[in-house]
């Protein structure tokens, strides 16, 4: 997540902060010109609170997620890459509460009538399939110390743990990622 709020949002934050930067530099040179103004004192506070809200906006951002991301079901994700797309299935799991939910009301429903629909409901749900195609898709590849990323149109971001890969795979995935989402490509 660092590595996305470091390569996507930087350049917006770097002008936020000159620009709060500036207006406050202003209004301090005023206020030594004028101190009796008050006008001038509610202004650079107002500055000063922008700028402490915006450097620290990162950081509540990712405890967001984070706690966000903890509250949903887990989820496994199966990815196949092939020369000219990428193909990224979602499996998603129920929580341990929805399945002991579902198995108390098909021990009560044993006897009733629908039991047939009970079974039906506890199948495993089917993956949700993304197809990226690399020519055609806002398709960025970046890596870290400890995982290769796929990002998607700026907005969501797939992460390949090198710890689940071999030397070989992560060598290959690197390779061909960052040889279809080259500019040269497009």
């Amino acid at each position: 997540m660092k590595m996305f709020q470091k390569e996507y949002s930087s350049k917006r934050g770097v002008l936020f902060t000159i620009a709060y930067s500036l207006v406050m530099a202003a209004g301090i040179a005023a206020i030594v010109f004028n101190p009796t103004n008050v006008v001038l004192y509610i202004a650079v506070a107002c500055c000063l609170f922008g700028l402490i809200f915006h450097l620290t906006a990162k950081t509540r951002v990712r405890k967001s997620i984070i706690k966000t991301l903890s509250k949903m079901n887990p989820e496994e994700y199966c990815c196949t890459i092939y020369k000219k797309r990428i193909e990224i299935e979602t499996i998603i799991k129920p929580k341990e509460e929805e399945i002991s939910e579902k198995k108390e009301s098909e021990e009560k429903s044993e006897n009733s009538e629908n039991s047939d629909t009970q079974e039906e409901e506890l199948k495993e749900p089917t993956p949700i399939k993304s197809v990226f195609k690399f020519k055609d898709d806002l398709l960025n590849f970046s890596e870290d110390k400890i995982s290769l990323y796929l990002v998607y149109n700026r907005q969501q971001i797939y992460c390949f743990p090198k710890r689940c890969l071999s030397e070989e795979v992560q060598e290959k995935v690197r390779e061909h990622l960052k040889k279809m989402t080259s500019e040269e490509i497009i």
